[in-house]
């Protein structure tokens, strides 16, 4: 009897350590969820704070800044469910929100209007800040919180600022070609920009006068080419017409 009550709490403690165990190994898995997740998010509010200090150098749309700070604010309310009484959290939801309503209040931005890169360099860095914006509104829209018709509108218009960039970038290695005496590499360059513009149905005014300064410089191209080839063939004619000077002038008599 004493041999069977001895198994049996021998059982009933190794009972015990086990669902202890269950439940440390449980409260460990919690946990790391809970540092991935707040991890996950930290790194979407510091993705998206980056994109919105790059406001400045592309015209960011009404719509596209609170489509960024909605996200900001949607991560940090998922933190604030897995750590409620954080008061850093609960600050910057409170800045969030006073941004999200100052930005509601103002006007909407109707320039699409890009500043030229100042070099290569610089429009690398501009299409990959478009990418990353054309990616996030994806993402936003397959969460459910950009509608539609925003993300026609706004994918659109950074489509329309990644054509500008290349652009911009095309007439500058233009101008390098032509400060170089390549007018045949100008021509190209100048060629392919136009071909690829004239493709555009929703040209903007700042597209359109894009499109009038690469045709004005192509037909620059195309006579000072006339113009080179005129004079090669004057030269050509006069050197023609003074062998055959030669060929046929009176012979000396000696």
């Amino acid at each position: 009897m004493i041999l069977t009550l001895i198994l049996i709490a021998i059982g009933a403690l190794l009972l015990l350590v086990i669902i202890y165990n269950i439940l440390q190994q449980y409260r460990h898995q919690q946990e790391a969820e809970k540092r991935t997740l707040m991890l996950r998010h930290k790194n979407i509010i510091n993705e998206t704070d980056e994109l919105l200090l790059n406001a400045s150098q592309l015209p960011f749309s009404k719509a596209l800044v609170l489509v960024l700070y909605q996200r900001i604010l949607s991560s940090l309310q998922i933190m604030q469910q897995q750590d409620p009484k954080n008061p850093q959290i609960q600050t910057r939801i409170a800045n969030i929100k006073q941004q999200i309503a100052a930005s509601s209040e103002q006007p909407q931005n109707s320039s699409n209007n890009l500043t030229p890169p100042e070099s290569d360099r610089h429009a690398i860095q501009l299409l990959q800040l478009v990418k990353r914006l054309r990616t996030v509104l994806r993402i936003e829209h397959n969460k459910g919180k950009v509608n539609n018709q925003v993300l026609v509108n706004e994918d659109r218009r950074l489509e329309l600022m990644r054509l500008k960039i290349n652009l911009m970038n095309l007439i500058k290695r233009t101008t390098q070609a032509l400060s170089n005496n390549d007018l045949h590499l100008a021509q190209q360059f100048l060629t392919k920009g136009i071909a690829v513009v004239d493709k555009v149905t929703d040209k903007d005014e700042q597209l359109t006068n894009i499109a009038d300064k690469l045709q004005q410089k192509l037909e620059e191209i195309s006579s000072s080419k006339q113009q080179i080839e005129q004079e090669q063939q004057a030269r050509a004619k006069e050197k023609e017409k003074s062998d055959l000077d030669v060929l046929f002038e009176p012979k000396r008599k000696w």
